[in-house]
């Protein structure tokens, strides 16, 4: 006798997110004993194990969420355990120690914290970040409303693109690898993919930078740009310390600090920097396996691991070859070594990527509604003969 298989529950956003984002704010704002703590953090455990065992109805957020509830925990595990806000935190705009604010003003200073994972404006305030605005109050909102539409475009784009092309609509055995269309479609595949969460975090974050600053909660200066510049990705090692996301650099540093001091490496040393790569990849192993792939479904536990660890071994290999050149003393000057750099991250990630996109496809997560409206791909739909011209 067959048993039905019974449906996961529906991702409860303000349970499984907002309730432990506001619950850890306090445990900043009030630095309590180290039981309450632990105790605290437990639940989170069993907070972030019941949101992995639900879903969002789409796969795509499913990995997107289930990566950023354990990414929750990393945080938490950073300011929890690692630092000590009370004494390790001060804001530019702090006039007075914490311990002397109102219960009022102290809950909202714990929950800047926990919502600001680079610390922008705090001596805390992660490294590399990109440079600040100047625009006075209402230009900076002006232009965060064009960079949302802008990147609405984008991701609309990226969609329209992923939504015609055959090989997304596949899932399952019938899934085919991206490769299977050739290089350049291959590479068109993976920029329109990685375009979708680029596009989706900017697209948010402007949103969110306007409001903020035109209400007068924020200033323009604490709001730069989530990403970084990319004419800074000429190595895989800067793609990913400066041009991609940062938010998760705070406690990415602060556990590979911990991991070097308890293995006994000396900061500065080459132990110590490949110690803290290492680290760093295996924690965003961690959170886009335990966290993304389980709650896409556990028989993809562990998908996601290759691609992360790939990249680390890709920063040990051309930190050799670029410590080599330096040592024969070869002159070349600094534009052609940045185009070749460009050209070797990409084709790297020309490479890597498929690790990552392919079982993706396979699990279903190649095809997610993103936008409420998507002018772009419905003309597309409405005019199908296009979409037989290119494939």
């Amino acid at each position: 006798m067959l048993m039905s298989v019974q449906p996961r529950p529906q991702f409860p956003l303000f349970l499984c997110f907002l309730i432990p984002q506001l619950t850890l704010s306090v445990f900043v704002a009030y630095r309590l004993s180290l039981f309450w703590r632990v105790t605290g953090f437990i639940a989170l455990i069993a907070n972030v194990i019941f949101a992995l065992s639900c879903t969002t109805g789409d796969a795509y957020q499913d990995y997107f969420m289930g990566s950023a509830v354990v990414t929750m925990v990393f945080t938490t595990i950073h300011l929890l355990f690692l630092t000590n806000p009370e004494k390790d935190f001060k804001h530019e705009s702090d006039l007075q120690p914490v311990q002397a604010l109102s219960v009022h003003r102290r809950l909202i200073w714990g929950f800047s914290i926990t919502c600001t994972p680079r610390n922008v404006g705090w001596n805390t305030e992660v490294v590399d970040l990109p440079p600040r605005p100047t625009s006075g109050r209402w230009r900076f909102v002006l232009d965060s409303l064009l960079r949302a539409a802008w990147f609405f475009l984008v991701v609309d784009i990226a969609q329209s693109y992923l939504h015609t092309n055959p090989i997304f609509s596949l899932s399952g055995p019938a899934a085919l690898s991206i490769k299977s269309q050739g290089y350049f479609w291959r590479c068109i595949s993976i920029l329109a993919y990685g375009a979708w969460p680029y596009g989706m975090m900017n697209l948010q974050y402007s949103l969110l930078s306007a409001l903020l600053v035109a209400l007068g909660i924020s200033e323009p200066q604490h709001c730069p740009n989530l990403f970084g510049s990319w004419t800074d990705s000429y190595t895989i090692r800067r793609f990913w310390g400066r041009t991609w996301h940062q938010t998760t650099r705070r406690f990415m540093t602060s556990c590979g600090r911990y991991v070097t001091g308890v293995l006994g490496f000396k900061p500065g040393t080459s132990l110590s920097t490949y110690a803290q790569v290492y680290v760093d990849f295996i924690i965003f192993s961690i959170i886009h396996s335990l966290g993304g792939d389980v709650m896409v479904g556990l028989e993809y536990l562990g998908y996601s691991v290759p691609f992360f660890m790939s990249q680390a071994i890709a920063i040990t290999f051309e930190d050799m070859v670029i410590r080599l050149v330096r040592r024969r003393s070869v002159k070349i000057p600094p534009t052609v070594a940045h185009f070749v750099g460009y050209i070797w991250v990409f084709v790297w990630l020309s490479v890597s990527m498929p690790w990552l996109l392919d079982w993706s496809i396979r699990a279903g997560c190649a095809q997610p509604q993103l936008l409420p409206v998507r002018p772009l791909r419905t003309y597309i739909l409405r005019n199908s003969t296009l979409i037989d011209r290119f494939y």
